[in-house]
């Protein structure tokens, strides 16, 4: 004889019970796809900005900047930290030529070219940093005018340009750069060469940064240590 029994309260809510469990989890999975690509996005894009800012240092013999600021409003109404490279201004108003006391315009050293436009020949466009992202260590990465040398100095080394110690000390190394995340992703490391200023990203959890692979770089590894 067929059975016309259909389900039981109790089967019925294990059915709904099961079905929003997998409803939550495709939720998770696609949020930290999303979230990813935001993290592989403003990494790449940041990787760049470095790339465009010391061709312009060399270019316009100006020096430009990268500059992190917190809590800009974007298009779509949502407040981020943003990164984006400055070419600040090296005549003071009224100047034709500049030396290295004006370079950049000691007005501008504290600023940035958000708040104080009249700083800036040119600014980049805004990179948003995803919350999950810590990219802190680039803020006041610049190159310098005429030559793209680099250095870790949010003044561009104003009143300095020539003093060969204070460059030294300024120079970022392998590991001065390091982008974080808290969504579980390795750190990247944005190398930047201490002469040319040429540079390169450099994912932690690649070949080159496993000691244990038998293709790694010394250097990556030595960079990618905590």
């Amino acid at each position: 004889m067929k059975s016309n029994r259909g389900m039981t309260l109790l089967e019925l809510m294990l059915v709904v019970v099961i079905i929003g469990v997998m409803a939550s989890l495709a939720v998770v999975n696609i949020q930290s796809g999303v979230g990813g690509r935001r993290e592989s996005n403003a990494t790449r894009e940041l990787g760049a900005a470095a790339l465009r800012a010391r061709q312009l240092s060399i270019a316009t013999n100006q020096p430009v900047r990268i500059v992190v600021d917190a809590d800009v409003i974007q298009p779509n109404g949502l407040r981020y930290s943003v990164a984006r490279w400055e070419r600040l201004k090296c005549e003071e108003p009224g100047q034709t030529s500049w030396t290295n006391d004006t370079c950049p315009q000691v007005a501008c050293v504290n600023v940035t070219c958000r708040t104080t436009p009249a700083c800036c020949t040119e600014m980049g466009p805004d990179i948003p940093i995803p919350p999950s992202m810590d990219a802190e260590a680039i803020n006041g990465l610049c190159f310098l005018p005429g030559s793209g040398a680099p250095v870790l100095r949010r003044d561009c080394l104003q009143g300095a340009l020539e003093d060969t110690a204070a460059k030294s000390l300024a120079t970022p190394n392998d590991k001065s750069i390091r982008f974080n995340f808290t969504s579980g992703r390795a750190s990247t490391m944005l190398m930047v060469e201490p002469l040319t200023g040429l540079s390169s990203l450099l994912d932690c959890d690649s070949v080159a940064a496993d000691a244990n692979n038998p293709n790694h770089e010394p250097r990556s590894v030595r960079a990618c240590e905590p």
